[in-house]
């Protein structure tokens, strides 16, 4: 079976492990390859891949919280872009992060789009590095 193996952004993880009352989730099928996390492959839609699952980052209280629910990477004009369930409206898309080179396996020059920023509220912006990512399967 498929499967995005991603592990988002490694300082982001180190972060909330150490928050007192810092978590990361895994729903719906999402499970933890060493650093990363494995999104289990869904039905392809169009030219593109899709993913299950989700990995929900918690702390402070609730007052941070990151959804990153159902990944899928969609080919555009010079790139890819790797998109998640909107946290607003899941049955809307949200273009996450911006992908620089993918082959089909591996993505690299991962990095977040302005809507991908907003959702961490101020600590990152628009072109901030995150983890490359395996496409297994």
């Amino acid at each position: 079976m498929s499967a995005l193996v991603w592990g988002v952004k490694e300082s982001l993880l180190r972060y909330v492990s150490r928050t007192p009352d810092g978590r990361v989730d895994l729903l719906d099928g999402v499970a933890r390859e060493g650093d990363a996390f494995a999104f289990p492959g869904s039905a392809p839609r169009g030219a593109g891949l899709r993913f299950r699952g989700a990995v929900v980052l918690t702390g402070h209280g609730g007052l941070m919280r990151v959804v990153l629910r159902e990944p899928g990477l969609v080919p555009v004009a010079g790139g890819w872009v790797l998109e998640i369930a909107d946290p607003d409206d899941p049955r809307d898309r949200l273009p996450f992060a911006d992908v620089a080179g993918f082959d089909g396996t591996d993505g690299s020059g991962v990095t977040l789009t302005g809507d991908g920023a907003d959702l961490f509220f101020g600590p990152y912006e628009a072109g901030t590095p995150l983890d490359a990512f395996t496409v297994r399967g």
